[in-house]
């Protein structure tokens, strides 16, 4: 019975730490991360010309709230570039 409880226990304690990383890995693409160079969580104009050149139309119109950054939905949702 005791060992029963033990594994139970453990069973609770990895899910409660495992589930929260596990609803964020739909946000942490090696894409986004590779834009981000300063990994704040948002792409700049200057982080995204790094890396696809001359793009600043493309650039504006991905920024949905016109913030001059990109969050990780606005990169993924405006570009057609992988799903949220």
């Amino acid at each position: 019975m005791m060992r029963i409880l033990t594994v139970l226990m453990l069973a609770i304690f990895v899910l409660s730490i495992g589930a929260p990383v596990l609803a964020n890995e739909n946000k942490d693409h090696v894409c986004f991360r590779a834009l981000d160079a300063n990994q704040d969580g948002q792409v700049t104009l200057q982080e995204f010309e790094a890396v696809y050149n001359d793009a600043a139309d493309r650039f504006k119109a991905a920024d949905a709230d016109k913030d001059g950054k990109l969050d990780h939905d606005e990169y993924h949702d405006s570009l057609k570039h992988g799903s949220s």
